[in-house]
């Protein structure tokens, strides 16, 4: 299920982070759900129950057992840190990566102590990631350590190591 570069980088696991992200979960999709349940309960012409016997805990148990158990294990699967190698790293080169990440959504939002960070551009993309729409990059070393949801930081890291393979090759 995790691969060994996630398994490396496990070692650097923060309990705050995860409880943090393990509660946005729970709340958003819980308000999601909702929304949809009232959605689809108003926009009936049949009620037989009401909303509120609809969407009483017990009734919806289930429910609630697997948004709590999403809630936990998605922290652990939407996330990641990978490794890109490069042979140097220069001014140039963090130009290219902010072009990458403009051009994926996402804009430099700070580059401290040789760490870039970036968030997403658009409003809707941060409110359906649950403001966990962060990619660090960090390029104090070789290979550089990018973090962040899973898919974003896939793409982003697929179009950096090209950049990086070309560059390579002048």
């Amino acid at each position: 299920m995790f691969s060994n570069q996630n398994l490396t980088h496990m070692k650097g696991f923060n309990l705050g982070i995860y409880l943090r992200r393990v509660v946005k979960y729970i709340v958003f999709y819980t308000v999601f759900i909702l929304a949809l349940l009232a959605l689809v309960y108003f926009t009936s012409k049949s009620q037989e129950i009401t909303f509120w016997e609809l969407i009483r805990p017990d009734s919806q148990r289930n429910l609630i057992l697997l948004i709590i158990a999403f809630s936990a294990v998605y922290p652990f699967i939407g996330f990641i840190k990978k490794d890109i190698p490069v042979g140097r790293f220069n001014a140039e080169d963090k130009e290219m990566i902010s072009k990458i990440c403009a051009e994926a959504g996402f804009l430099l939002f700070s580059d401290e102590n040789g760490v870039m960070v970036f968030r997403a551009s658009r409003w809707d993309m941060r409110l359906f990631r649950v403001f966990e729409d962060k990619i660090t990059l960090d390029y104090n070393d070789n290979p550089l350590l990018i973090d962040g949801m899973r898919r974003d930081v896939m793409r982003v890291a697929r179009h950096m190591e090209y950049y990086f393979r070309q560059v390579g090759r002048e």
